[in-house]
């Protein structure tokens, strides 16, 4: 076996703290993106039910 060095371990430190940024980065814009999602999900259901509630109510009785 090798033995590792201070430079072969300060870059090893380095590569998991750069992974660590990544994938913390990745994780909000991942939840970000699902959150708007889910807004506009909402919202568009919210608009199709406001929709139809006005459609029956417009409705001439027969």
């Amino acid at each position: 076996m090798a033995d590792w060095t201070l430079s072969d371990w300060l870059i090893l430190v380095v590569d998991v703290l750069a992974i660590v940024v990544v994938a913390t980065f990745l994780k909000r814009k991942i939840q970000h993106k699902l959150r708007e999602v889910e807004a506009r999900q909402a919202h568009e259901r919210l608009m199709r039910k406001n929709s139809s509630a006005s459609n029956t109510k417009e409705a001439p009785p027969k």
